[in-house]
């Protein structure tokens, strides 16, 4: 019995004490901008659908023209129904995917490269801005990435229905999911020995393996199909919808591949928000590639380093030149990816200065150094991340105060009152969700006189954000006899007014 208390017992092996390091800094650091920010429109809609389903008013959302799968929604539901209605709730399931993806993406680079580049990559992954500041949101990109990397996973590890079933999970999020299906299939076939491609019958096995990829890849999508059919008679499709949404893509106009370039590099640089690891990684995994073409034939390894760089530089490409709108959003994905390369960079790196007699690449000195050099170079960007210092992920800010709004509102107005609103119709559905008001879109400031006009018979408000100026409304107004009364304002951290409700009378 005494052995039972021994030290040996309680021992933990060193990689996993670095871990879980990372793990618990990883989830303090995405702690603060759980409160500290407002929802962003996008937020405010997927709660919406939410509080529909978890409600009973419409748990098929028919009464909405849904543009996303339905995961998130109901995945809200059920956060909802346990943890109560709040912007909080609606983040955890954010939260919680992207500290797991920490973990996921450590155990996917450490059965292919090891422990070594396998902790660097959670460190990068713990502290990345863009992980910290999407994180505590409640958009569907964060549980897209950690359906990805586990579907990754499993498809290097050779279990294919799990692979398939993941990797629906993910298109059951988001549409994008299906961008990634390449890379799940080229990475588990990269891991393929050598000695096996050799083997008579190969082809027939990858048909097999594919078959199962497959299979597991239709249950997720079967479900999400039905549940879409029963919303055709009232509701497009969401696949159709969002496509309607956004547009179509495209070949984007040549006069504008300048302009998405920078874009596109504005947002990625801040996946580190350190110059030095943005050099590191540019011209690291160049010399990465270089040194592992040789051993591309017999190491699964240096398979697995073209098929990540190779779907990045696709990835990019694809959204550059393609009519994706340049949204931070849609980088997500790739930190994941560039965090293992991040990690083979710097073993590469280990590995050349031990060639010249400095150092040991393998050494547990050498493995917390390296670590320790990371988090050097993203301490301060993931502090400022934490205190949403950078313009990345939720709302910063521009929606101060719609909840002190939405407050008064259903204090102040009397029911069926008309509430105009022309950016903030998400946001009132989810903030006024069973407030007994008539939500009312205009074009314009003629288009609010016209319709405000005709509505005297009952009380009208509006609320107008200070990106919406007030005079052009003020002379619609006028033009039919009607005023703007002030009744509340207000004001952001930094003093400056963020919403002004007015009665119009």
């Amino acid at each position: 019995m005494v052995g039972l208390f021994t030290p040996d017992c309680i021992r933990m092996p060193l990689d996993r004490v670095i871990l879980v390091v990372l793990i618990l800094t990883g989830t303090a650091a995405r702690l603060p901008p759980l409160t500290a920010n407002r929802f962003h429109q996008d937020e405010a809609i997927y709660s919406y659908w939410g509080r529909l389903i978890a409600s009973g008013h419409d748990p098929l959302l028919v009464t909405y023209p849904v543009d996303k799968p339905p995961l998130l929604p109901y995945l809200l539901a059920l956060t909802f129904r346990v943890f109560s209605v709040s912007e909080v709730t609606a983040r955890l399931p954010g939260i919680a995917a992207s500290v797991l993806t920490i973990a996921l993406t450590y155990g996917l680079a450490r059965r292919i490269y090891g422990a070594g580049p396998a902790l660097i990559a959670a460190a990068f992954m713990a502290l990345s801005p863009f992980n910290i500041l999407f994180a505590p949101t409640a958009f569907t990109d964060p549980l897209l990435v950690m359906w990805v990397v586990a579907a990754l996973w499993c498809a290097t590890d050779g279990r294919w229905f799990w692979a398939g079933v993941l990797l629906g999970l993910a298109m059951a999020t988001k549409q994008q999911g299906a961008l990634f299906v390449p890379l799940v299939l080229a990475g588990g076939g990269c891991q393929v020995s050598d000695s096996k491609f050799q083997v008579s019958g190969s082809k027939s096995r990858t048909a097999r393996e594919f078959a199962v990829f497959a299979a597991g890849f239709t249950l997720p999508m079967a479900v999400v199909t039905l549940w879409d059919a029963q919303r055709w008679h009232v509701q497009p499709s969401y696949f159709e919808k969002g496509l309607t949404s956004y547009g179509g893509l495209m070949l984007a106009p040549f006069a504008e591949w300048g302009e998405r370039c920078s874009e596109w590099l504005l947002w990625l640089r801040y996946v580190t928000a350190s110059p030095v690891l943005n050099l590191v990684l540019l011209v690291g995994v160049l010399l990465l590639l270089w040194a592992s073409r040789r051993e591309v034939r017999t190491s699964p390894a240096a398979r697995f380093d073209f098929v990540l760089a190779g779907f990045v530089t696709l990835y990019l490409l694809a959204h550059w030149l393609l009519t994706f709108n340049v949204w931070d959003r849609y980088l997500l994905g790739l930190v994941p990816l560039l965090a293992m390369l991040l990690g083979r960079v710097v073993w590469l790196a280990g590995r050349l200065l031990s060639g010249v007699g400095v150092g040991r690449a393998g050494s547990p000195a050498y493995k917390i150094s390296a670590i320790a050099l990371v988090v050097i170079l993203l301490v301060r960007p993931a502090r400022q991340a934490a205190h949403s210092g950078y313009p990345v992920g939720g709302d910063h800010w521009a929606y101060d105060g719609i909840d002190a709004v939405t407050d008064y509102l259903r204090a102040e107005m009397p029911p069926g009152a008309a509430l105009y609103h022309r950016y903030l119709g998400w946001h009132y559905l989810f903030y006024l969700f069973d407030a007994p008001v008539d939500l009312r879109w205009y074009s314009s400031p003629s288009r609010l006189a016209e319709d405000a006009q005709q509505r005297g018979d009952v009380p009208r408000y509006v609320v107008l954000p200070d990106w919406e100026p007030r005079l052009p409304v003020q002379a619609a107004l006028r033009r039919v006899g009607l005023t703007l009364r002030p009744l509340f304002r207000t004001v952001r951290a930094d003093g400056t007014v963020s919403f002004t409700v007015y009665r119009i009378e």
